[in-house]
């Protein structure tokens, strides 16, 4: 075997290895390929991207940066640079590579579509939805199809567009009927009337070949709870969660002993510093599916708001500054100087620059906020702090009933760890509003659903802002959602997920019990 050959076989190793999803043996392979062969690009690549998808980012942008040295100009790099920086939240330096790739080849179908994901996370809909299209109009790749469809389905599901959404997701589906992306993001914006649904047909055909399919699992579950039949749709909800636990492999040690670290690093929390932001910042904070996205629609529907969505930057700038190595770096909270308090503030306003943003007031609508009040009212001392209260078991129910992206939300996976988690929260909520009793908003859910107007009106005092009717209308907000509650909160507000644990008594005796055991 010549070495040609040698290096088109070892290529389709790891290749193979890197669709096994094996990531620590293409790891491992892909550094000692790059060692022994420092100018095959690819191996940089594929070694990258494992690195990324274990966690280990930092690692993979410099094995990229080293393939840059032998390549200055190739597309593939660049596009990964771009890529996981994304991911990295590094929005400015994702956007510079995909422009430099896309200087090099302007119809290169990757960039353009990772592109448009970035234009999507930074509510950029037009610039968006032009570089779909050209993806789409340019490729000449049928395997890039299946990108580009997605993407397209996404962007139409997070604007509201769920007609639109669907079709591209059906394109999807024909491409690659052993797709379970797209039935997943079907089922949440399609309502099932009757068991002879065709899209639930056609999943029931693919769950006989693919049992363990996570997201087919969750997504069948959705389906039959629309039918009301609550038992197969436990059935189903509690199957995929078992997948999704092991996967995971969720322990709660972390967070209780994080939960306990909040607490003594902020249990003396004095005077708040006086600096102010050139922004007034709402956060909007609680357990997820608690009704903070339908609270950030009302509030971005003022013309003085603008929702910036999830944002992941207070952790990231805590983390940066006060927490590291799993503990903080400081005894007490009353140790920050004002330099590290003004540092964070600046870190955080420059990576939300990005967006561009005109209106006085931002809604940063990350739940898990919750965790980090005390040093928010820190950095950002006059912040608003609105803290969505809802039913625990409606809002551990509605986390059970969820597949979602983020890692963090982990503890939704077993109902026994949901249970134990949301009793961290509530009692970490009940610490911040013992310190600053002053500071947090607390709004009901239930409440604000039963008397939206009077609800709406208490919210707006609290934040400052005048009445504002479209505050009344958050389904015709047309800011990009892409939370779990994507397809309900296109609708007026509804009381139908009120109290709906109860279809499913039996199967949460347990979490019930946790919840409100002495």
């Amino acid at each position: 075997m010549n070495e040609l050959q040698f290096l088109n076989n070892q290529a389709q190793i790891i290749q193979n290895l890197y669709n096994s999803n094996k990531h620590e043996e293409v790891v491992r392979k892909g550094e000692q390929l790059i060692k022994k062969y420092p100018s095959q690009i690819l191996f940089y690549n594929i070694t990258a991207l494992s690195l990324s998808t274990i966690g280990k980012s930092e690692m993979a942008l410099n094995i990229l940066n080293k393939a840059l040295m032998y390549d200055t100009k190739n597309i593939f790099v660049l596009n990964n640079l771009g890529l996981i920086n994304s991911n990295l939240n590094k929005f400015k330096t994702a956007r510079e590579y995909y422009e430099k790739a896309l200087d090099i080849n302007e119809n290169f179908v990757d960039a353009l579509v990772n592109l448009a994901n970035l234009d999507i996370k930074e509510n950029k809909t037009g610039e968006a939805k032009k570089n779909l299209e050209k993806a789409l109009r340019n490729n000449k790749n049928p395997l890039a199809d299946q990108i580009i469809y997605s993407a397209l389905g996404f962007y139409f599901q997070q604007i509201g567009d769920f007609s639109n959404a669907i079709k591209n997701f059906e394109i999807l589906n024909e491409i690659n009927p052993n797709n379970d992306v797209s039935d997943k993001a079907i089922s949440l914006i399609h309502k099932y009337k009757n068991i002879d649904d065709p899209h639930l047909k056609s999943m029931e055909e693919k769950i006989l070949k693919k049992k363990d399919d996570i997201k087919l699992n969750f997504a069948l579950g959705k389906a039959y709870e629309d039918l009301k039949d609550y038992k197969k749709s436990f059935y189903y909800i509690d199957y995929a969660n078992s997948l999704a636990n092991k996967k995971y492999n969720y322990k709660i040690d972390s967070d209780e002993k994080l939960f306990i670290q909040i607490k003594n690093f902020s249990s003396n929390i004095k005077n708040l510093p006086k600096i102010a932001a050139n922004k007034k910042i709402i956060f909007v904070v609680g357990m997820p599916r608690s009704g903070t996205t339908l609270t950030e629609q009302i509030l971005s529907s003022h013309d003085k708001v603008y929702g910036a969505g999830e944002l992941p930057y207070v952790e990231e700038v805590i983390k940066k500054y006060l927490y590291k190595n799993n503990s903080f770096i400081q005894l007490s909270i009353n140790d920050l100087k004002i330099e590290t308090i003004q540092s964070m503030q600046k870190d955080y306003m420059e990576k939300i620059e990005t967006f561009n943003i005109k209106e006085e007031y931002i809604v940063d609508k990350a739940p898990l906020n919750f965790r980090w009040i005390g040093i928010i009212k820190n950095i950002f001392p006059n912040s608003k702090i609105i803290h969505l209260v809802r039913d625990p078991m409606d809002t551990c129910l509605s986390n059970f009933k969820n597949n979602f992206v983020s890692r963090s939300i982990a503890y939704c996976y077993n109902l026994k760890t949901l249970g134990k988690y949301y009793r961290l929260y509530k009692d970490l909520m009940e610490f911040w509003k013992e310190k600053l009793p002053e500071e947090i908003y607390n709004l009901s859910y239930e409440k604000l659903i039963e008397n939206q107007i009077s609800e709406t009106e208490k919210l707006l005092k609290f934040c400052n802002l005048s009445w504002d009717e479209n505050c009344l209308k958050p389904h015709e907000n047309k800011k990009i959602v892409s939370t779990a509650s994507l397809e309900q909160i296109r609708k007026p507000i509804y009381s139908d997920s009120v109290q709906k644990w109860k279809k499913y008594e039996n199967e949460l005796s347990e979490l019930k019990k946790i919840i409100y055991e002495d």
